[in-house]
């Protein structure tokens, strides 16, 4: 009987140090709304479109190449992301297109 009870506490004691454990823990992260998301989904491909095309900036052919290159994977990447509808997709590549 008192094995029983020992093993018992000792199982109760883990279970509470388990607990304690995960409230503790700093693992609170922090969700971005789909503005956000999307904000930086074009700016990451705005920086991948400006540093691939950086090396080439002599070379019109070439950088038209890369760019329409670049372009495509990004529209492929867009056309199947869920935070952006097909409306937004064509914004966002004759933005890229232009400014760049």
């Amino acid at each position: 009987m008192d094995v029983e009870i020992i093993y018992s506490l000792v199982g109760i004691v883990i279970f509470i140090i388990i607990v304690i454990v995960t409230l503790r823990s700093d693992s609170a992260t922090e969700i971005q709304s789909k503005e956000e998301k999307q904000y930086a989904i074009i700016d990451s491909y705005k920086k991948q479109l400006r540093e691939a095309l950086e090396p080439l900036v002599d070379d019109k052919e070439a950088r038209a190449l890369k760019k329409k290159e670049m372009l495509l994977i990004f529209n492929n990447e867009l056309s199947t992301n869920i935070f952006f509808d097909q409306i937004e997709v064509r914004e966002i590549l004759s933005d890229l297109s232009e400014n760049y």
